[in-house]
Parts: C-alpha cells; sequence; structure tokens
C-alpha cells in the first residue's frame, strides 16, 4: 500500500521545502502519529488540528499537545463562546496554549452571514477581527482567503481609525460581554 505520510514528506523534500527559510511550511494534522514522523525536520511547522469543542485545556493536555506539535487550529467554538448567535464571553483557552509557547489558529471562518454571529453585523471582517485583535490567535483558517487578504490589507493601511471604530463598537453594543478590542 501506499504510505501517505511519506509520499507527502519525499514530494516536500524533491521540492526542497526542507530547506526552505522564506517561507513556512506547515504540516497539519489530527494525529500524533503522523506529526510524530515530521519531527525531525525543523524547518516544518507540526500543527496540531483540533475539530471538538473544548472549554478549557488542561496542562496535562497540553504538554500531550506539545510532545507532537508546534501549534494548534482550534474550532472557532472553542475560542469565543456563541449561544443562540450571540457573542457571550470567551474562554481561556487561546492564554492557555499560548502560555505553553504553542502557536494558535483558529478555523474555519466563512463569509456566509448564516455563519456569522449577530454581534459580527454580517461582516465577515468584524469576526476576523475578534480572533486576530481580541482572542490573540496567531492565524485563520478561512474557506475565503481573499476575505482575509483584505482584512490584512485594510488592517495595515487604516490600524487606528478600525481599532477606533472597533472599541466604539465593542464598548457600546457589548458591555456585558468579556472581551473589548484594544489597542496593543
Amino acid at each position: 500500500g501506499l504510505d501517505i505520510v511519506d509520499a507527502v514528506s519525499i514530494a516536500l523534500i524533491n521540492a526542497t521545502f526542507d530547506k526552505q527559510t522564506k517561507q513556512q511550511v506547515l504540516i497539519q494534522s489530527d494525529d500524533s502519529s503522523v506529526l510524530s514522523r515530521f519531527k525531525d525536520i525543523p524547518s516544518y511547522k507540526r500543527v496540531m488540528l483540533l475539530k471538538d469543542k473544548m472549554g478549557d485545556v488542561p496542562r496535562q493536555t497540553v504538554e500531550e499537545i506539545k510532545k507532537h506539535a508546534d501549534a494548534v487550529n482550534l474550532p472557532k467554538t472553542s475560542i469565543i463562546k456563541v449561544s443562540n448567535s450571540i457573542l457571550v464571553g470567551m474562554t481561556n483557552v487561546v492564554k492557555e496554549l499560548k502560555d505553553a509557547n504553542l502557536t494558535v489558529f483558529v478555523h474555519n471562518l466563512k463569509n456566509e452571514y448564516t455563519t456569522l454571529a449577530f454581534d459580527y453585523w454580517s461582516d465577515p471582517n468584524v469576526e476576523i477581527a475578534t480572533y486576530v485583535q481580541t482572542a490573540k490567535v496567531d492565524g485563520i483558517v478561512t474557506d475565503f482567503p481573499a476575505t482575509a487578504s483584505r482584512f490584512m490589507s485594510e488592517l495595515f493601511q487604516s490600524q487606528c481609525l478600525f481599532l477606533i471604530l472597533a472599541n466604539y463598537y465593542f464598548s457600546c453594543c457589548m458591555s456585558k460581554t468579556l472581551f473589548f478590542i484594544s489597542k496593543s
């Protein structure tokens, strides 16, 4: 049979991605044994895909993840609590993982208004801002890379104005929630 891990590894080596210095190669899997097979190639960042919602990450779990991965990719429901399409708070999961020196990504952000909490005003840019600025994730996974790219471009071009507006929105409209966008 075909060993997919070996096939991917050989393809990456043949393309000299194992010697890549300008771009980072991320190897993502929900299987720790797959990630462990890439442990000896330091230029690859190993990402543990976590599919189930989590509200807390016990220290023992964090230590187990660190044995196999350099980063985690969490579902968005593990980071921001939503009830009936309304944001109700934020978990400590990102902080707990970052305190253990793990990189944190969030998945899967979409553009469709039916996937966005009402507090995002049907605007995927507000959702991205919440995860990047407030939850402090290191990266996002989306089915709409053009939206993320536009957000990052606009953020860097008009960061001050955006933060002022976001601060106004979150302080006026979300005063009962546990998080705020702040300048940092």
